[in-house]
């Protein structure tokens, strides 16, 4: 047998160097409880890949804080920091562009993050004016709803109704949200 053919022949013994895909990881630097237990709880989902963190510097609003937090955490281990605050019905274009300048996705909510999710279960335009009336509105659509016991499993079958009706609300607008943006990144959908 000739060399050529017996080196063909010899099965190569060294150790393989493992192939993982890489997954995206995203950062998302909550304002509120409700927003942390959302996503907290979303993670649960086989093509979410997050980590959470709420941002406890101060009372409400905190806005600045939230952005602030994001941008000091960015870092190589994340494919996307992303902030996500209420407005409280004030403008945020100067929160936002800041987070813009620093690398940092912004998903405000108009009010508040109750929007988002009465936007799973309905398509609500009329203004909501504060957080209590978005709290108030929600547990009327979900009456087992309670802010402290926020779950994604209550809201993921509307999940694709509410990036849809998010999308079609103006920006800024009472109510918005851009939450719809942060979902559709996590789920690349």
């Amino acid at each position: 047998m000739s060399k050529r053919r017996k080196r063909e022949k010899e099965t190569d013994l060294r150790r393989r160097r493992p192939r993982r895909e890489e997954r995206d990881v995203y950062l998302v630097v909550c304002e509120g409880e409700t927003e942390k237990r959302y996503f907290d709880t979303m993670k649960r989902h086989p093509d979410v890949n997050l980590h959470t963190v709420h941002a406890r510097k101060a009372k409400h609003p905190q806005r600045a804080a939230v952005v602030r937090s994001a941008a000091q955490a960015r870092g190589d281990e994340y494919t996307q920091v992303w902030a996500v605050f209420d407005t409280d019905g004030e403008d945020v274009s100067e929160i936002v562009a800041s987070a813009t300048r620093q690398g940092v996705e912004s998903a405000p909510s108009t009010p508040t993050f109750e929007t988002w999710l009465l936007l799973h279960l309905r398509d609500h335009r009329a203004p909501l004016v504060d957080g209590d009336a978005a709290a108030r509105v929600l547990r009327s659509a979900l009456r087992t709803w309670d802010k402290g016991r926020t779950h994604f499993r209550d809201f993921a079958h509307g999940l694709q109704d509410a990036c849809r009706r998010a999308e079609r609300l103006p920006p800024g607008a009472d109510p918005s949200t851009r939450v719809h943006a942060l979902v559709r990144a996590l789920l690349r959908r």
